[in-house]
Parts: structure tokens; C-alpha cells; sequence
């Protein structure tokens, strides 16, 4: 007897956990589609993990549902007004959020539910319903025409200033926190205007030197650490040729192709960025091959790259966002460093340099682009020169997979 009734209450208490298990990983299908009213701004990784449909990406992710059961050939292709039907396997994922029953279908709206309240009664929607729920939506305002679900709880995250400003940029929105180790790679193409204007240090005469339209071309790869700090490492390379001069005086130029290779660091605080780099770039010089260079009959220049070590530091500024765009503007500081090669003796110097940039985010890649203008002050010892320089860059970059 003791025996059986041991089995006996070990088979209630077995009985009994499944039964708890079961009741904990119940999941009821959904009956109808559930949709979403897309706003200005939305992100479909955001609006996925604002609702706990995770993994967002994968090879069973809630992004391939989505796109999927929407008819969309990518994730790009969301407008503000576009209804999103949300890819909800049970009814209980549902839980925590205000929905307006259409009838064959039902709109979910961004409002929790109050927690102080357990459960409301379903109101059966009149004429004109799905204007109405529009409306509901736009205006983002909890009204009686609303399924009250019962829950147990609702998400209570809010979107920080400063991850928004990181995930339109570069990041991606994980509905509680910034992925803390997210890089991409980037190709950059490019074309500059130079000016180089000289003035002999022994006769004081001038001469200006001007290139032409020259491409460039590059790459990079970048990494956030975490939310707000980024690394950067690249290199490129500029096809930099000097126009022939006006009165067709002899220009010989030794080196063309210049590469650069940099590397910087930058933190971000809401709108603002603060960078710190290094870089190794070669820079052209010139030298007159006779002092009297600025007279008819002189006898040209000769021109050499030098490589220049750099340190720069700047500051940005995010002046304006629209959805998935974002424009910057910022200014650097470069201090130029001292070198020597070919008989180019090159004092230190220092460069200023302004941009504009703008961004377009997307779930797996992005674009960019950016307007630069840079001025320069660094003497040879036979030469006192500055340069100008004015370019264009774009680029492409694939978000890599999060580590």
C-alpha cells in the first residue's frame, strides 16, 4: 500500500507540472490578421521588436514572414499610411496592446494597455469602421471603439533620444537595447578639385597650381564597441594629376596616384559626435626649377607626393532627420606632421576642414554621401604653400552579421 501510494502521488505531482507547463506555453492561433498603420519614421526591425516578434533576423525570422505574407520584395519599401500585417503565430502575443476589431481583420495600436486594468469589454465597431481606425491611428489617441485584451503585462520601453539618433544611423533597434557589437563594410567612390598656391621663399614670387577633376576610390570597415562609440579603419586612393598651366610652362609631375590610410574613433551623445584620428597621406608639393618661376620665360616645377602623417579631431552635428534619413555637419582640426623625402624638406603644419553629409539607413545596408572642403598651411623650406581642396564621396555599406 505504501508503495502504490507513493507512484500515486508521484504520478499527481508529474500530472500536475505538465499541466502547468502547458497552460504557460499555450498558444492559441490567431483568428484574424493583425495589422499596423505604418508612421513617418517607422523601421520594420523597430516595429518587429517593438512587439516581441523575435528573432527579427535568421533563418526563421519574423523579417521573411513579414515581407512574405505582405507581398513586399524588401524591407525598404514602406510608406507612412501602408497597413503591415504583423506575422503574430498565437493570440497571446498579442496581449498588452489596444486593437480595433474591422471585422475581417483588426488594427493594433503603438498604446499599451494601462496595467491598473485587467480586462474591458469589446465593442463592436460601427459604419465607417476602418476610416475610423485610420483616424485612431494617425492621432496615436486610446478611444472606446477598442478590444481591451486581458494581460498579464504590457512593454513598457521607451526609445532613448540617443538610440534613436543611433539606430536611424548605423544601428539596429532591439526594443530594449543597442546591439553592442554591429559593424559594416563600405566601398567609397569620390572625385576632388585641388588648388596649390606657392610662394618662393627666397624671391617672393607667386605661382598657383591647379589639378583636374580626379577620381577616387576606397574602402572600410567599422565597428560600434557599444551604443555610442564607433571605430573606423580605411583606405583610398586618389588619382590627383595637375592641369597644364595656363601659359604652358613645363610642369613635371613625378607621382600622380596618392593613397591614404586612416583610422579614427568617435562617440556620439544624442546629435552631437566627437572623433578623434590618425591618418598617413600623401600630399603634393612643388618646387620652382628656377627661383624667377613667376616671370615668362621661367622654367616650371616639378611636383612629388610626400607622404604626411595626420592627427585630426572634429565635431558634428545632426541638424535635421526625415525617417530613414539623417544629415550631419562637421568641422575638423588636422595637425600636419613634419617630413622628408626626394629633397622635399616639410615643415608642420595645420588644416581646417568643414562637411555635409547625408545618410539613408536601411535594415541590412545603408548609403551615404558627403560634400568636403578642406584648407591647408604647410611650408617646405624652399616654399611657403597652401592647399585647397574641394570633393565629393558616396558610398555603399553592407551591415555584417551581429557578433
Amino acid at each position: 500500500m505504501k508503495a502504490l501510494a507513493q507512484i500515486f502521488f508521484v504520478t499527481i505531482f508529474v500530472m500536475f507540472f505538465f499541466l502547468q507547463k502547458s497552460n504557460a506555453d499555450v498558444c492559441t492561433p490567431v483568428s484574424k490578421p493583425t495589422k499596423y498603420v505604418a508612421k513617418k519614421g517607422d523601421h520594420i526591425a523597430e516595429i518587429l521588436r517593438t512587439f516581441k516578434l523575435e528573432p527579427v533576423f535568421g533563418s526563421e525570422s519574423t523579417l521573411e514572414k513579414l515581407l512574405k505574407i505582405n507581398n513586399l520584395a524588401n524591407q525598404n519599401l514602406i510608406q507612412p499610411g501602408d497597413e503591415i500585417t504583423l506575422p503574430f503565430g498565437c493570440e497571446e502575443q498579442t496581449n498588452g496592446w489596444r486593437m480595433l476589431d474591422r471585422g475581417e481583420d483588426r488594427i493594433i495600436t503603438l498604446e499599451p494597455i494601462d496595467l491598473k486594468t485587467k480586462t474591458s469589454t469589446i465593442v463592436v465597431p460601427q459604419a465607417e469602421t476602418k476610416n475610423r481606425a485610420v483616424e485612431i491611428i494617425e492621432n496615436d489617441v486610446a478611444t472606446g471603439e477598442q478590444v481591451d485584451i486581458e494581460s498579464a503585462g504590457a512593454p513598457t520601453e521607451e526609445v532613448s533620444e540617443a538610440l534613436r539618433y543611433r539606430m536611424i544611423c548605423d544601428g539596429e533597434w532591439t526594443g530594449t537595447e543597442c546591439i553592442t557589437r554591429y559593424s559594416a563594410i563600405y566601398i567609397l567612390g569620390g572625385a576632388w578639385y585641388n588648388r596649390y598656391d606657392g610662394t618662393d621663399a627666397t624671391t617672393k614670387g607667386e605661382g598657383t597650381l591647379l589639378s583636374k577633376l580626379n577620381p577616387e576610390l576606397g574602402f572600410g570597415w567599422h565597428n560600434y564597441w557599444f551604443e555610442n562609440f564607433r571605430t573606423n579603419l580605411g583606405f583610398s586612393y586618389l588619382n590627383n594629376e595637375i592641369s597644364p598651366e595656363i601659359r604652358e610652362r613645363p610642369i613635371e609631375q613625378r607621382k600622380k596616384g596618392v593613397a591614404s590610410v586612416f583610422a579614427d574613433a568617435r562617440y556620439e551623445t544624442g546629435p552631437f559626435g566627437f572623433s578623434l584620428g590618425i591618418a598617413q597621406t600623401e600630399k603634393l608639393f612643388y618646387r620652382f626649377t628656377k627661383e624667377f618661376i613667376v616671370l615668362f620665360d621661367d622654367g616650371g616645377v616639378t611636383v612629388n607626393a610626400v607622404p604626411i602623417l595626420s592627427y585630426r579631431g572634429a565635431f558634428s552635428y545632426m541638424f535635421h532627420q526625415a525617417g530613414k534619413y539623417r544629415f550631419d555637419a562637421e568641422i575638423g582640426v588636422s595637425s600636419l606632421q613634419s617630413a622628408a623625402t626626394a629633397g622635399y624638406l616639410v615643415d608642420p603644419g595645420t588644416a581646417v576642414d568643414v562637411s555635409l553629409s547625408l545618410q539613408h539607413d536601411r535594415i541590412k545596408e545603408y548609403v551615404f554621401g558627403k560634400i568636403r572642403y578642406e584648407e591647408s598651411q604647410q611650408n617646405t623650406q624652399i616654399l611657403f604653400q597652401k592647399a585647397r581642396e574641394l570633393g565629393i564621396e558616396f558610398g555603399y555599406a553592407w551591415k555584417l552579421k551581429d557578433w
